[in-house]
């Protein structure tokens, strides 16, 4: 009997063996297929950590980053809206706050009144109550006070007087010349809609104000209306401002893009010291600088858009700051801190290593005749015409023996071959006088095309495109002359019957 249990007991035993062998067998394997797994996982993951490493790099040099950065954000060609600091651009020690040593004092002037003056008047002492006589001659303090009255909207009928035709056999009467069939809105409220949407107002905000300062409540549809009746009585001012354009000594151009009708297009503008032209188009090519400088003898101030290249004058002249991004862009590249045209400062690197030797020769070089240039021509005093021309021909000559050398550094390769393509767009500024070496005024001026944009993003058909585009010429072109933008729009409108209304409002 103990025999027959310890053979049942080892039996049991076994089989308590075999099954714990059996679940361990299991476990192993599914380690195993684990363990591949795992394998796989890191190997998926060795993939992605490459990408990642390669959209990091994008990312560092994208606008987004370099706005971050004072060093690299005027590098990457970051917008002053997109940057989160204000750049210093001054080298050096800075001047005081306030007024200068050795300048002369100013400050607004004085306005005339044109009103009778207000009288005040104290019949007891303030501080102890004892009555006051008469007041002191001479004594008296004057405070000159500007104010606006209080605005409000005028409303007044138009009366048409029929007459009896007796050739024509029928009634007519006479038409008013600066108002449209329909209107029933004036001159004035058109205008001053006008001057709203160049400040970048929407509708909604130029609604609100309507109600808000002069208590009339207008359609988006009549906004859009009276706007159109602004820009259709600008429409010759504004082909005056293309021909004043055409016919200037030096053009700056640049552009934007611009949507219309929710599809990419792009805003230009050519401007001059006197008047700034706008034009909107569905294309960024050539054809819309070749056509609205048609006839153009002047120096064009570009920056290195190819299209450019067709517009045949008296000179092209390349931006500068333009030439010296391509420079920074590099520098960040090349572990640099980024520096401006005009500096003097040697070259900083941002993380231990090496200096790039031919690099830096190359970038330096080529900054160093920049730099000659710009300030021989600002010299006080400054140096004649044909002084300059022979200057020029020197750093010309100079500019090319620097940019036929055989560099090494592949983006020293690169700009060299962008610059030895525009070697005649260099230098222009010094053969011609009033020619700026940058293109400041051109991106100072398509700013406000981006801030509509911005605001709008865009326009909703093409119609209202060449308003915009009118407004705006003739809103920035009063600016530059130092005119009001609404005087110049009343100007087109009749003067007599603005005066009639005057007359008939005053009895």
């Amino acid at each position: 009997m103990t025999n027959e249990n310890n053979t049942e007991n080892l039996n049991k035993y076994i089989r308590d063996l075999e099954r714990k062998n059996a679940n361990l067998e299991k476990e192993l394997e599914k380690e195993q297929n684990e363990k591949i797994i795992v394998i796989q996982e890191n190997k998926k993951l060795e993939k992605e950590n490459k990408e990642l490493k390669k959209q990091l790099t994008q990312f560092l040099a994208s606008l987004s980053a370099l706005a971050t950065s004072d060093k690299t954000a005027e590098a990457g060609g970051v917008p002053s809206s997109k940057t989160f600091y204000k750049r210093n651009r001054q080298e050096g020690k800075k001047n005081a706050t306030g007024g200068q040593p050795g300048h002369a004092g100013h400050g607004r002037k004085k306005p005339t009144p044109n009103l009778p003056p207000v009288y005040v008047t104290l019949d007891e002492c303030p501080d102890c109550g004892m009555p006051l006589d008469e007041p002191v001659k001479g004594a008296e303090q004057k405070r000159t006070v500007t104010d606006i009255p209080l605005p409000e909207h005028i409303v007044y009928e138009v009366i048409f007087h029929r007459y009896w035709c007796n050739k024509c056999e029928k009634i007519i009467r006479g038409e008013v010349p600066w108002l449209p069939p329909n209107q029933h809105f004036g001159p004035a409220v058109a205008s001053w809609i006008a001057y709203q949407r160049m400040l970048g107002l929407s509708i909604g905000k130029i609604q609100s104000s309507l109600y808000e300062t002069y208590e009339i409540i207008m359609s988006e549809a009549t906004i859009l209306k009276l706007e159109k009746w602004v820009a259709d009585t600008l429409k010759e001012d504004y082909e005056i401002i293309h021909k004043e354009i055409v016919k200037a000594a030096a053009v700056n151009a640049d552009e934007t893009s611009f949507r219309v009708d929710g599809k990419n297009s792009w805003l230009w503008v050519f401007t001059s010291t006197m008047a700034s032209y706008y034009k909107v188009a569905p294309t960024r090519g050539h054809t819309v600088p070749e056509e609205t400088l048609e006839g153009f003898n002047g120096v064009l101030g570009r920056d290195a858009w190819k299209p450019y290249d067709v517009v045949k004058c008296a000179g092209h002249q390349l931006d500068l700051l333009h030439v010296n991004r391509w420079f920074e862009r590099a520098e960040i590249k090349h572990r640099i801190e980024p520096r401006t045209l005009l500096t003097s400062k040697p070259a900083k690197l941002t993380k231990p290593g090496r200096p790039p030797g031919k690099f830096l020769e190359f970038v330096d070089g080529i900054r160093s005749i920049l730099k000659r240039a710009i300030e021989y021509t600002e010299n006080d005093p400054p140096p004649s015409m044909e002084e300059r021309k022979n200057a020029c021909k020197e750093f010309q000559n100079e500019m090319k023996v620097l940019l036929d050398r055989e560099w090494a550094d592949e983006d020293a390769i690169r700009i060299s071959k962008e610059l030895r393509k525009r070697h005649d767009m260099l230098f222009t500024f010094m053969e011609f006088g009033g020619v700026a070496w940058h293109n400041n005024d051109a991106e100072r001026a398509i700013r406000q095309g981006v801030l509509h944009r911005k605001i709008s993003g865009g326009r909703r058909t093409w119609k209202g495109a060449e308003v915009f585009e009118v407004i705006l010429s003739v809103y920035e072109t009063s600016k530059k002359r130092g005119q009001r933008f609404m005087g110049m729009v009343k100007k087109k409108f009749d003067l007599s019957s603005e005066n009639e209304i005057q007359n008939v409002t005053a009895s």
